[in-house]
């Protein structure tokens, strides 16, 4: 495997500018909510990342004892015919996107292990992956409700 060429600063950098990526990525899937309960619930999870945010930047200052960067603007695209969006379906896009990111702070730390940076990659994949397992639980709440789309969503 390939050895892995980047600093804890620059992780830090990504991760909230991954933040502020996703905010924007469920801000845009409000827009296309089919009901004012779809809406309301992704700018949730767009105020959250705010959050998420606001904690790495804290994380940020402490390690790299200064301000971080301001992020790079972002636009998202969302596929066309991702529109109307019904709870069941938001959650699922929330949650494939919560769980891509684990993903990838996990397959990071395996590249570094036994370092400060893989530490720092773990720690950001179990923040992940708490997302993940709260949108998990309420996807699940919200497809038992409805089992005549069980098999929708194989």
């Amino acid at each position: 495997m390939k050895p892995l060429d980047t600093t804890v600063e620059e992780v830090l950098r990504l991760a909230i500018q991954d933040e502020v990526d996703t905010r924007v990525y469920y801000q845009k899937m409000a827009e296309r909510a089919a009901s004012p309960a779809v809406r309301t619930r992704m700018l949730q999870l767009s105020d959250g990342e705010l959050v998420h945010r606001a904690k790495l930047e804290r994380k940020y200052r402490e390690t790299i004892h200064q301000a971080p960067p301001d992020p790079l603007p972002m636009t998202v695209e969302l596929p066309y015919d991702l529109v109307k969006l019904d709870m069941r379906h938001a959650l699922k896009h929330a949650l494939e996107r919560e769980r891509e990111s684990e993903s990838n702070f996990r397959f990071m730390a395996e590249r570094v292990p036994n370092t400060e940076l893989g530490r720092l990659f773990m720690e950001l994949a179990e923040i992940e992956w708490k997302h993940k397992t709260d949108l998990q639980a309420e996807y699940d709440a919200t497809a038992s409700s409805d089992p005549d789309n069980f098999l929708n969503d194989i």
